[in-house]
């Protein structure tokens, strides 16, 4: 099996080698290709996979692809993770949103917005070399925010293509630990889009557990990685969202704290990927030193998830949690991604939350539409099971973020910076807080050139 990844040289693809790794006698991965655009990053990464790969003593091969086209054909699955700009791309959209008072978080505020708009147009071409070099490859995209970036190449005719996220599983994870059972045992019902969604009942044996566990505060302060809703506000819900919901409840509170602190996410990101391919560089021909320094990186980072946003501390205890915890989790990003490909390679239906086109999955949305809900996976790839209709709590919210997330795609796919205003109107945490088009303008000013493809519609110049 061959299977390829771009943005290959990403901080990311350890994990997914590690991934690869543990279930390699069920997938039989003979061949890892990665491609990225960033030459700089290909030494330290390669080296990093392959010594991973030594240690395990797997004939698993990692090279490093000439092109896109030498990646991608004849692939059996194909990865896509890029970030246009990279981690210093990420920092300035904050930094922009910040300077009118907006959260500038990279997948649901403005900096989403941004991100979409750079990656759709290169991740739609990776696509369409797909579809002539590896025409049965399944594309799995990782590349955030991944509703946006889905619901643009389902626009775009793009079939053989899965959304993959790692956030709802994790919850799910979470909440069957506070409940003593094993997640395996019960059926998650959710729903929503991507970094938008809810659990809305925990099966086991046909009776509901949600309800117990959302009356007990107890539990649910260790649901999340940090405290993020009000038990109180769950419980009038009677729902479980997951933690990105945080930012459309308490998006000015996030916003406050990152216009105060020294450090954005994005910048402190920026910190630890320097550190890590100083590091690298360092361990060079030492591969215990090139595998303790990710190991160190990537509890860093964890450690910190959510910090500067929620203002809570990353402490000592913190930090050596986030050691023992390293690779350990059952829900993490490149176990979803090996087991939708064990799913579809092996042929056996397994059920998980990935991003879809909806056909008729839930009530109100276009058959087109991305969202976010479990899913059979098999050969067939991944088809929806049926939603329903969405709960009056949080309807209106589902509905105003899909609008955004079709006007963003649709600005992606024409080139229209009209439209890509719009769509920063119609988002929540945008509306009418700052001029649209105003923002706009100076998000294509400033991350040139990725967004000069925008530009002013015929109609909006007449």
């Amino acid at each position: 099996m061959k299977i390829a990844l771009i943005g290959g040289f990403g901080t990311r693809v350890p994990l997914v080698t590690i991934g690869l790794l543990r279930f390699e006698q069920d997938l039989h991965p003979a061949e890892l290709t990665l491609w990225d655009t960033n030459a700089n990053r290909q030494t330290p990464i390669v080296n990093l996979c392959r010594a991973l790969v030594d240690r395990q003593g797997s004939p698993m091969r990692v090279r490093a692809a000439s092109s896109a086209e030498d990646a991608i054909e004849g692939a059996d699955f194909i990865l896509t993770s890029i970030r246009v700009g990279g981690a210093h791309a990420r920092a300035l959209d904050e930094r922009i949103a910040l300077s009118h008072g907006l959260l500038g978080q990279e997948t649901v505020g403005p900096g989403g917005w941004a991100m979409a708009l750079r990656s759709i147009p290169p991740i739609l071409s990776y696509c369409r070399l797909a579809e002539r070099l590896a025409p049965k490859a399944w594309i799995l995209n990782f590349t955030n925010p991944v509703g946006i970036v889905l619901q643009a190449l389902i626009s775009a005719g793009v079939r053989r293509v899965i959304g993959i996220c790692d956030t709802p599983r994790e919850m799910f994870v979470s909440a069957a630990q506070q409940l003593g059972i094993e997640a395996g045992s019960a059926f998650f019902d959710y729903f929503g889009l991507n970094h938008l969604g809810f659990l809305r009942a925990i099966l086991v044996d046909g009776v509901d557990r949600l309800p117990s566990l959302l009356s007990d505060p107890s539990k649910l302060e260790h649901i999340y990685h940090v405290p993020l809703f009000d038990p109180n506000y769950l419980q009038s819900v009677r729902l479980l969202p997951t933690e990105y919901v945080y930012f459309y409840l308490r998006g000015d509170e996030a916003a406050a704290r990152l216009q105060s602190a020294n450090q954005t996410r994005g910048e402190m990101i920026v910190a630890q990927e320097e550190e890590l391919f100083r590091k690298l560089s360092a361990s060079s021909g030492d591969p215990g030193g090139m595998i303790g320094a990710y190991d160190a990186y990537l509890a860093a980072r964890n450690a910190s998830y959510f910090s500067v946003e929620t203002g809570v501390a990353v402490t000592r205890e913190t930090l050596e949690r986030a050691r023992r915890e390293l690779y350990e989790k059952a829900a993490g990003y490149e176990r979803i991604a090996v087991d939708v490909m064990r799913a579809i390679s092996r042929n056996q239906p397994t059920v998980f939350p990935v991003d879809v086109a909806n056909h008729g999955s839930l009530d109100g949305f276009d058959t087109e539409d991305a969202v976010e809900v479990p899913c059979v996976i098999d050969s067939n790839g991944a088809r929806p099971l049926a939603g329903g209709a969405i709960p009056d709590a949080v309807r209106g919210l589902i509905f105003e973020v899909k609008q955004y997330e079709r006007l963003t795609a649709e600005a992606a796919l024409t080139g229209s910076l009209e439209t890509a205003a719009r769509a920063l109107a119609a988002n929540p945490l945008v509306k009418t807080r700052t001029d649209s088009t105003a923002l706009a303008r100076q998000y294509v000013e400033a991350q040139h050139p990725w967004l000069d493809y925008l530009e002013v519609s015929s109609r909006a110049a007449s």
